[in-house]
């Protein structure tokens, strides 16, 4: 533990061991055109597959499909700072009528099922046509970019402006 310049030790301070969070997801290590490189390579295998059995697999009574779930995630972007990774993936959803489309944060969990007749938030409404593009396994969704990923992990990318 460090030492105390002045005054007395502070109780609650961590020591680099004590950080639950890998300082890659608080900080942003890529920037500009690495960053837009990064996100423009293709996607592992593991992280495809396990986002194409969302549906497939209940993840909230499975935990163990979840925690691999969750890693695959994470495994595919720890070079990148939170503010870099994706807000939301979208994904035809495999439950039947009514249903259309559901939304997964980035921890893996679906956050919503989406009936055909209920709007999304703007920015995931433009990547609903995507979605549901059989050309594309789901959409990764960011602040200023729609990421449609194929089956092989090919990136197709379009601007979320207009």
């Amino acid at each position: 533990m460090p030492r105390p310049i002045l005054g007395t030790p502070n109780v609650n301070a961590k020591t680099p061991r004590q950080t639950t969070e890998p300082l890659a997801s608080t900080r942003p290590s890529l920037q500009g055109p690495r960053l837009q490189q990064k996100l423009r390579q293709s996607r592992s295998r593991a992280y495809v597959e396990a986002m194409t059995r969302l549906d497939v697999h209940t993840h909230s009574a499975d935990t163990d499909a979840l925690q691999a779930l969750i890693e695959a995630i994470a495994n595919e972007f720890p070079e990148l700072g939170i503010d870099q990774r994706p807000l939301g993936i979208v994904q035809r959803c495999y439950l039947g009528q009514p249903y259309e489309v559901h939304v997964c944060d980035f921890k893996g969990e679906i956050i919503e099922h989406y009936e055909t007749y209920r709007c999304m938030p703007p920015l995931f409404e433009r990547a609903r046509a995507l979605a549901l593009h059989p050309s594309y396994a789901f959409v990764e969704v960011y602040s200023n970019a729609l990421r449609a990923v194929s089956v092989d992990g090919s990136v197709s990318v379009t601007t979320a402006e207009g």
